[in-house]
């Protein structure tokens, strides 16, 4: 019996990975690309990985954006992306919960918050993803911490924030800086 190949994947963080952060954000107005991240989306899909947004958007369990609205900056985010360096975002995974805060649905104790590992989980599932050959790349801990629930071989990059502690595998100036030292990490791993 043949089996298939799985598929290695770059799991993004959003809003200070990909974008500037800019607060619980519904306006694709406010959405401007971080430098050269477009050209490491671009990288990502040249060396034939997913690349793939999870990100938390509790916005919604707290009343402040819709999922409507979340969809639109998804979109926006991608359509720059596109623009700019011609690279392509496979999929968004959003987890619009909140444990405390906000009435049902949205209210509730979920896996897929990060730092639980469910959108990547989900991810893998959907697209036949080999975690274990993957990476995430995140501006806090909770990326680090979602991704090694999800598998604990994925390889985790962080950029600077003050919401990361030193908590993953590396540590990168960017994201383009991190797709270029997954480069090396990732020819270990073979095609």
């Amino acid at each position: 019996m043949h089996e298939t190949r799985r598929r290695r994947a770059f799991f993004l963080d959003r809003d200070g990975t990909i974008n500037k952060q800019v607060g619980y954000c519904g306006d694709p107005a406010k959405i401007e690309l971080l430098p050269d991240a477009a050209k490491a989306i671009r990288r990502i899909n040249e060396m034939g990985l997913l690349a793939i947004v999870v990100t938390n958007q509790s916005a919604v369990a707290r009343g402040l954006v819709t999922e409507d609205q979340v969809r639109r900056v998804n979109a926006e985010v991608a359509l720059q992306v596109a623009r700019a360096a011609g690279g392509k975002l496979d999929a968004f995974y959003y987890c619009p919960h909140h444990p405390l805060e906000g009435k049902a649905p949205y209210r509730r104790e979920c896996d897929c918050r990060k730092p639980g590992g469910g959108m990547l989980k989900q991810a893998a599932a959907e697209f036949a993803i080999d975690l274990s050959r993957s990476f995430m790349v995140g501006d806090a801990d909770i990326d680090h911490e979602a991704a090694k629930s999800a598998h604990e071989r994925i390889i985790t990059f962080e950029l600077p924030s003050d919401y990361s502690m030193g908590r993953a595998d590396y540590r990168a100036g960017s994201l383009f800086e991190a797709v270029e030292r997954a480069l090396g990490l990732a020819s270990g791993f073979g095609a």
